[in-house]
């Protein structure tokens, strides 16, 4: 009888531990799911996250693009800089169009070509200077001096007569004398302008097959948006600042003077009236020519 109580008793025992050793198992089982179900809805919960941030930055890029300048401008953090292959002078500046003036200067070079390069130097201004060539030898050091200190040497014939220039009705005279002061030139400073100004102008004297020939002749031909009428107001520099004052008003002025002694009086004040207004000073330069002939001729 104890025997069989003993036996009972210890398979009771086994039993018991063995159910203990199943719900362990089990419990074990349970959480090992669990923890798996938390990692896996962890990572689908960060995947959705990280999709919708980058979802909202595309719709966000899509809708309002960063300005221009924040793409085109490099960083000072090593990011590659974008340089355009070619630059052009913009016609704005911070949202500003910009105003040029070109000071021009007829039937020099004279006495008073020194006098004016001062007063241009003092304003930080250069000019295009059209010259008679009859006058170049008496003056040679004067011409030297204004293309060393940047303005233009351009042409303005030979003779500056208007009978010799135009009369015949052929541009046969005409270039001649342009062709023979440009020779000059080149001897005299070693520069070869291109950039003429007929004498009185190209209208009405010069059509369309006389400038025809002045083009193939290889010459670029300005004439003036605004006449100060100096060469008529001598003695009155006012005048001549008032005449100025009065003109001007194009983005682009292209300013005919001469070299006279009212004119060497009246250019400190015109200077001052052009930077007041907002121009700069800008002189004829071969490698950007544009047309400002009374014509509107392309060839020249």
């Amino acid at each position: 009888m104890r025997v069989q109580q003993q036996t009972a008793g210890e398979n009771g025992g086994i039993a018991s531990r063995t159910s203990r050793t199943k719900t362990h198992k089990r419990r074990r089982i349970r959480y090992g799911r669990l923890s798996a179900a938390l990692v896996l809805l962890a990572l689908i919960i960060t995947g959705l996250t990280y999709a919708f941030i980058g979802m909202t930055h595309w719709i966000k890029g899509y809708v309002a693009p960063p300005p221009i300048a924040a793409i085109e401008q490099p960083t000072k953090l090593g990011m590659i800089e974008m340089t355009p292959d070619v630059k052009e002078e913009p016609a704005r500046f911070q949202g500003q169009v910009r105003k040029l003036a070109y000071i021009t200067f007829d039937d020099g070079p004279s006495e008073y070509t020194e006098q004016l390069l001062d007063i241009l130097k003092e304003h930080e201004a250069k000019a295009t200077f059209f010259m008679i060539g009859r006058q170049l030898n008496q003056h040679k050091s004067a011409v030297e001096r204004l293309v060393q200190e940047g303005s233009y040497p351009g042409l303005h014939s030979m003779t500056h007569n208007y009978n010799t220039l135009y009369k015949s009705g052929s541009s046969a005279n005409f270039v001649k004398e342009f062709k023979k002061e440009q020779k000059m030139v080149q001897d005299l400073i070693g520069f070869t302008p291109h950039l003429i100004r007929a004498p009185y102008g190209s209208s009405p004297q010069i059509g369309e097959s006389f400038r025809g020939d002045i083009a193939a002749a290889g010459f670029k031909m300005w004439d003036w948006t605004t006449d100060s009428l100096d060469w008529n107001l001598p003695g009155q520099p006012d005048k001549i600042v008032a005449r100025v004052r009065k003109s001007v008003h194009r983005d682009k002025e292209v300013i005919l003077m001469h070299e006279r002694e009212q004119t060497v009086q009246a250019l400190p004040r015109i200077l001052k009236l052009l930077e007041d207004r907002g121009y700069e000073f800008e002189v004829y330069d071969p490698n950007a020519h544009w047309t400002a002939n009374f014509s509107g001729d392309t060839r020249l």
